[in-house]
């Protein structure tokens, strides 16, 4: 059993006790995550026993089950459905490319005893060597796995399911393969922790004045430390992190501190015994975070000869088009995108991205013996892994925000000139999903600023949990990393912007409540959070799974085309496709002035928003969209006013003026029109008949005229003058020639 799974279990038990309550008056959910493995593949003999294979007998490489939907019955019996989504599983990947069945969410804290796997009624397929061919069960179109387990409020119950492939056989009447219903049993059951084994934040009130490896230098915080074991204590800004030093003093973040322990340890004990000393500002631990999709279906994959028909709908929903006929962006805003990782070689994105390093978690050893969860780098920020499980979720966020557009490739972004920076902030856990942390956040918000970006997109999140000890006289919150580095993103003038999450439920401003957890970094108050809306109603609806409460702009978010890994595109749905338009919207507001704060910029947008209607109730409707869905168009057209209209200005040919000069009727003349205002440039032209014997100079405004032989009534006609801009005046002339 590793550390991790020692400390899982410490606060397991307390929690049983009572000792430890975490989330206490409100939502008592977990996590479920299910991995697969699969032992006794029969040989060919034993596989077509009963059959008379055309095939000959040769092993399949491929057995994929579709799963339909994931049922729970708990221990009193009573049912309960997931909100999985249908998927296909290949069984003989388990173990090597793809452990992970499902991650389940939302899962009520309790006691449980069987799991039922339903599969599509087309419920799989083989492959042997690129030739398919049917799969089935035995009976029904399902299988339950018998074990008991329990849920915990904010930990995840991994459940090791093995498939015992003995019975699999190969019927020649259905050309399919076979398999018994019961074929899998709960190997194994473990819990995961919602933070990082062996690292607390600790941010102080003063900065250390003598860093030492393992002293504060205050008497009752090294004491606690003394006790616990602590390996090191690591200074959050280093020369590495390249901090503004004044603003970071401003913020605390000199301030902040990594306290290293073995992994085994019980970080929670340490976090209460530190909480309430009175030189201690705060101290959390460094909690995971997910990205903000919900996954996606892999028949969505398409080559795209039809985007510009998928994004039509949502393109003018938000008013784009009008938008972009005022500006398409800046090649000096940058936009920084904290994510799984940007695939730069995808034709609609080759050039548009900066490579930022990476960060990820690495092993370390103290002494080069007690092992602990240090930071790495890579040099480029490219997703780990392709496709599914968060690792094409970066790409996709990439593309919608600045896809390169008028290339005849694929989709056009909301951005097309600005460039985008990738910070890959995620690697896998046990189940290949993409999972990040506070730690890890905070480290790619700092580096996006140093790289200059002036809007950051985080479609990325995790609910904050509270933490107490003993009907809660000591409480510790989450997330105070991040929150501390996004005060600094603000301080210097940077737009965050993060996606509100996809669990259809109420969440709060930082830190939270009892009833409404806050979600990371969407529940800031210096973020933008943005919420997603549904096809139906022209994007008129919030989306069912969309979180509400602290949201303040909504944006299309279902059903979203765009980039993908290896050069594909794909449909994906949730706030986090949402978030990017909302990125791309800030960008070209600084693409028109970059002298705009943040709190400035979502003001602007919320002051053209298209205000939307749901429910009825207006503090409702609040919640589901903020100010409601931006409008790329009025909001840019607000912060550009008309161009002012160039004026004619002349003193003589008006009514009630004396006629304009067109000489004495024996000699030649001249008259210079003039205008005011306007974008010089100016255009002369004219309606009319001019004197006789003269001309209109059209770029001079000059009317340049021989004798006119004529000293009777004279002649009237329209001066139009046109500016750069477009904009026009016109005025009538009377001119007249005298002896």
């Amino acid at each position: 059993m590793g550390g991790g799974e020692i400390q899982a279990s410490i606060v397991v038990e307390k929690i049983k006790s009572g000792e430890y309550q975490i989330n206490p008056g409100g939502q008592q959910e977990g996590k479920l995550g299910i991995l697969g493995s699969y032992t006794n593949l029969p040989n060919a003999d034993i596989l077509y026993r009963n059959a008379v294979p055309s095939i000959g007998k040769i092993i399949p490489n491929q057995l994929e089950i579709k799963i339909k939907k994931i049922v729970l019955i708990s221990d009193s019996g009573n049912t309960i459905e997931t909100n999985f989504i249908s998927k296909k599983v290949d069984i003989f990947k388990f173990g090597i490319e793809t452990p992970g069945i499902a991650s389940l969410p939302q899962i009520p804290k309790g006691i449980y005893k069987s799991i039922q796997i339903l599969l599509e009624p087309d419920q799989g397929n083989a492959l042997i060597n690129g030739e398919s061919f049917g799969f089935r069960l035995s009976e029904g179109t399902g299988f339950e796995i018998k074990g008991q387990f329990e849920v915990f409020t904010g930990l995840t119950t991994n459940l090791k399911i093995n498939f015992d492939l003995s019975q699999l056989q190969f019927d020649s009447s259905t050309n399919s393969f076979i398999l018994s219903n019961q074929i899998c049993e709960l190997s194994k059951a473990t819990f995961e922790l919602p933070y990082t084994p062996g690292i607390l934040i600790l941010k102080l009130k003063n900065p250390i004045e003598n860093l030492d490896s393992k002293k504060v230098g205050i008497k009752e915080i090294d004491s606690v430390l003394d006790q616990h074991s602590l390996l090191s204590i690591l200074p959050f800004v280093t020369e590495d992190t390249n901090v503004d030093s004044e603003t970071a003093e401003l913020i605390g973040l000199n301030r902040t501190y990594f306290l290293i322990f073995e992994a085994k340890v019980d970080l929670l004990q340490v976090n209460f015994a530190l909480a309430n000393i009175p030189e201690v500002e705060w101290v959390t631990t460094n909690t995971k975070s997910e990205t903000d999709a919900i996954p996606n279906d892999p028949e969505a994959n398409t080559s795209c000869f039809f985007c510009s028909k998928f994004q039509s709908a949502y393109l003018t929903a938000i008013n784009a088009y009008n938008g972009w006929n005022i500006t398409t962006g800046s090649v000096g805003v940058k936009i920084a995108v904290i994510d799984s990782g940007i695939d730069d070689t995808h034709p609609d994105l080759v050039g548009k991205i900066i490579q930022n390093r990476s960060f990820e978690p690495a092993i370390c050893y103290h002494f080069g013996i007690f092992p602990y969860e240090c930071v790495a780098h890579r040099e480029v920020s490219r997703p780990l892994f392709n496709g599914a499980n968060g690792w094409d979720h970066g790409t996709h966020v990439a593309g919608t925000i600045g896809a390169a557009t008028n290339n005849g490739v694929g989709i056009a972004g909301i951005t097309w000139s600005n460039p985008i920076i990738s910070i890959n902030v995620f690697y896998p856990n046990a189940r290949m999903v993409a999972i990040s942390s506070d730690r890890l956040i905070a480290y790619g918000i700092l580096d996006a600023i140093n790289g200059g970006a002036k809007v950051i997109n985080m479609s990325l999140g995790g609910y904050g949990y509270e933490y107490c000890q003993w009907a809660c006289l000591v409480r510790v919150h989450t997330y105070s990393l991040s929150r501390d580095t996004v005060r600094y993103g603000e301080a210097k003038r940077v737009v965050m912007v993060a996606s509100s999450g996809n669990d259809n439920r109420r969440i709060a401003p930082y830190p939270g409540n009892p009833q409404n957890q806050g979600a990371f970094p969407t529940s800031f108050n210096e973020v933008i959070s943005v919420g997603n809306l549904d096809t139906s109603n022209s994007f008129g609806f919030r989306y069912p799974d969309s979180n509400f409460g602290k949201v303040d702009i909504a944006a299309p978010g279902s059903f979203i085309l765009s980039t993908s890994t290896n050069g594909s595109y794909i449909f994906k749905t949730g706030t986090s496709m949402a978030a990017p338009m909302v990125s791309g919207l800030a960008a070209l507001i600084l693409s028109v002035d970059s002298n705009y704060h943040p709190k400035d910029i979502l003001k602007a947008m919320c002051s053209q928003a298209t205000r939307l209607t749901q429910s009825g109730n207006p503090d409702t409707d609040r919640e589901y969209f903020g100010c409601g869905r931006i409008n790329i168009g009025a909001t840019l057209a607000a912060l550009v006013p008309p161009p002012q209209r160039p004026n004619i200005a002349a003193d003589c040919g008006a009514i009630d003026q004396n006629p304009c000069p067109a000489g004495r009727w024996f000699l030649p003349w001249d008259f210079q029109f003039v205008a005011s205002g306007g974008t010089p440039p100016y255009y002369w032209t004219y309606e009319g008949g001019l004197p006789t014997n003269s001309w209109l100079n059209s770029n001079s405004g000059r009317l340049i005229g021989e004798p006119t032989w004529w000293f009777g009534p004279g002649w009237t006609f329209l001066i139009r003058v046109t500016d750069s801009a477009g904009q026009t005046d016109i005025r009538s002339f009377y001119f007249a020639s005298v002896l």
